[in-house]
């Protein structure tokens, strides 16, 4: 079975150190078949369009009216995307070619199942200013996370880390689980989080796949950074448990 794979990335004033990168290797990759970038400001798709690579037939780009935050900027990155299977990877992180291999490899041996949300077992955190490396999220690895046992996890040592990581790829139905009503104010960074409950909440299984890597930069830009006090009072103080069904 021959699978489409659409690479999504929601963005904001990521062009310069981190786009003009990452970009040219998605479009040369034979594993994407499309590019879909949703800009918060504008500024990155203007330089996209000022570059060689604007008219690109893998790429779309897409200007948001208003700024919706990272959380429904990707859900419209969910449903923008023109193939069923959809990697939403953030702007400023690092990706390689083994990366797509492996999901590639996974959603095949898993019989391409609609049901299932694939994350990073190797979530490397490289600190832009100093070159540190940290994993804190190995020991996950193999996990699947499902309705019984998401509340399992937030009992164990790093799960923040684990399910606020803002890159995963799911099949296009899942966007029917994404509740398009939070807005920027409730969410801020912990976007990801919030989407993962909804999977799972749903139905889905939250799978953490063995040898899956990449390179999750911090730096003074990120948003999680920039955000910091009230991200980690949403992320404290919200109860993400799923409550048991009737």
């Amino acid at each position: 079975m021959s699978v489409s794979l659409t690479v999504a990335i929601p963005t904001m004033r990521r062009w310069k150190g981190f786009l003009e990168k990452s970009l040219p290797p998605y479009l040369e990759n034979p594993s994407i078949a499309h590019v879909v970038i949703c800009d918060e400001t504008g500024e990155d798709a203007t330089a996209i369009k000022a570059s060689s690579y604007a008219a690109h037939p893998k790429l779309a780009v897409y200007t948001n009216a208003k700024r919706l935050g990272a959380y429904l900027n990707k859900r419209q990155c969910i449903e923008k995307s023109p193939t069923d299977w959809i990697a939403v990877l953030d702007s400023d992180n690092i990706f390689s070619e083994e990366f797509f291999e492996v999901v590639l490899e996974t959603l095949a041996t898993e019989k391409w199942n609609p049901q299932l949300v694939l994350a990073s077992s190797e979530n490397i955190r490289l600190f832009l200013k100093t070159g540190e490396q940290e994993n804190r999220t190995s020991h996950f690895t193999g996990l699947r996370i499902t309705r019984k046992t998401w509340n399992q996890v937030l009992q164990m040592p790093n799960w923040n880390f684990l399910l606020n990581d803002g890159n995963y790829i799911v099949h296009k139905s899942v966007l029917q689980h994404l509740n398009p009503n939070y807005t920027l104010a409730q969410v801020q960074a912990a976007d990801a989080i919030l989407a993962a409950k909804q999977f799972v909440e749903k139905g889905c299984t939250y799978y953490i796949v063995p040898h899956l890597r990449y390179i999750h930069t911090v730096h003074d830009d990120s948003e999680w950074l920039k955000t910091d006090r009230e991200s980690t009072r949403i992320l404290n103080t919200t109860n993400w448990q799923i409550l048991p069904e009737n």
